[in-house]
């Protein structure tokens, strides 16, 4: 028949659990802790590899960015920055979409023309006044350098660029603005592509006026007739 605990006993195996559970708390908080400063010491790391492209980017153009430059200049080791960003055209669509990120919303007015007119004058200022501008000139610039990496990198920065201009005219067509046949695809590359003549030619300004005026053009002809729109109500 087995004995009962006396006191001593008792109060050595309450002791020994409390400093095992203090241990293992201790280790989890060593592990966390542990965990994010690996993740605050990337974090450091990618802002000033792209705070210090950014620089170089508006100061001096895409032709001065070279990832050695960057390496150098920002104290980020170059294995590092090739790790991340395999060439220079990768950290320049990183660069865009960050800054588009934060700058491009779905504005969902319930009106086809005020949302695109209202994505339109971002884009306007992300190309004018941000880095997104140079970046974005980079980028087409080495598509023709290098086209044989063209589709590697293009493809998905396209997809992404679209994806909020692709939303609101899709609603538009189940709201009834704009005809079931509208070729969405084709709305979407006649504005990008008058937006990127005018930044890359440079023969007049890109200006939210011509942003309006753009998408009115091109609004024009695909609205639905009033009678149609009507039935969608």
């Amino acid at each position: 028949m087995q004995r009962p605990l006396d006191n001593a006993n008792v109060i050595f195996i309450n002791w020994t659990l409390r400093s095992v559970a203090v241990m293992l708390q201790q280790s989890t908080n060593r592990l966390l802790v542990s965990g994010d400063l690996r993740l605050s010491r990337k974090t450091k790391t990618r802002q000033r590899a792209l705070s210090t492209a950014t620089r170089i980017l508006r100061r001096e153009g895409y032709a001065r960015l070279t990832m050695e430059r960057v390496a150098a200049e920002s104290g980020v080791a170059k294995t590092t920055l090739y790790r991340r960003w395999p060439t220079k055209a990768a950290l320049c669509m990183e660069l865009y979409l960050d800054v588009a990120s934060r700058e491009l919303r779905d504005p969902d007015t319930g009106d086809v023309a005020r949302d695109l007119k209202s994505i339109a004058h971002k884009v306007v200022r992300l190309q004018t006044r941000t880095v997104a501008g140079p970046a974005f000139i980079g980028l087409i610039a080495e598509a023709q350098i290098a086209p044989e990496t063209r589709p590697a990198f293009l493809a998905e920065f396209a997809e992404r660029r679209r994806e909020v201009t692709r939303r609101v005219l899709r609603r538009a067509v189940k709201r009834g603005e704009l005809r079931a046949n509208t070729d969405i695809d084709l709305v979407i590359d006649a504005l990008g592509g008058a937006f990127t003549f005018r930044l890359l030619q440079g023969h007049a300004p890109l200006t939210e006026k011509f942003a309006d005026s753009l998408v009115d053009l091109i609004l024009s002809g695909c609205r639905s007739r009033p009678d149609a729109r009507k039935e969608n109500v």
